[in-house]
């Protein structure tokens, strides 16, 4: 399922400067360009799946353990001006298990660009409203 979410004009900071560009693999035959990667890059942690066109069709994750499959989902487009609060929310009201699944941002022709990582809006949002201080036991 993809869903396109649009930004406001003006205002607060925007996803666009979390961009990130994790590698891509081809549609046809992902499971093990996706592996290969995963395994040359240990910090890795998604690729994008694209199709022929150079549009993404869906996200792999990292595989939980050795010789596990690596997790397919499916991809959030979103406006590169939408603002860290926006984001935040809208990744919250997203099914749990997709909830930390980063959003994908694409060209104006749908061409892949790179991911924002639902981690990265959510501690850039939490240092511009300043640190609680830790909790003591």
């Amino acid at each position: 399922m993809q869903r396109f979410i649009r930004s406001q004009e003006d205002g607060p900071p925007t996803v666009r400067a979390l961009l990130e560009r994790p590698p891509s693999v081809p549609e046809e035959g992902w499971r093990e360009a996706a592996l290969a990667r995963f395994e040359a890059h240990p910090e890795l942690e998604w690729v994008a799946v694209l199709a022929i066109d150079s549009r993404p069709v869906a996200l792999a994750g990292r595989p939980l353990g050795l010789g596990g499959e690596p997790p397919l989902t499916g991809i959030d487009h979103v406006d590169p001006d939408l603002d860290f609060a926006a984001a935040v929310h809208l990744a919250m009201a997203r099914a749990p298990s997709e909830r930390l699944v980063p959003f994908l941002r694409c060209d104006s022709r749908g061409r892949y660009v790179g991911i924002v990582r639902i981690e990265r809006l959510v501690t850039e949002l939490a240092d511009a409203h300043g640190r609680p201080p830790l909790l003591h036991h």
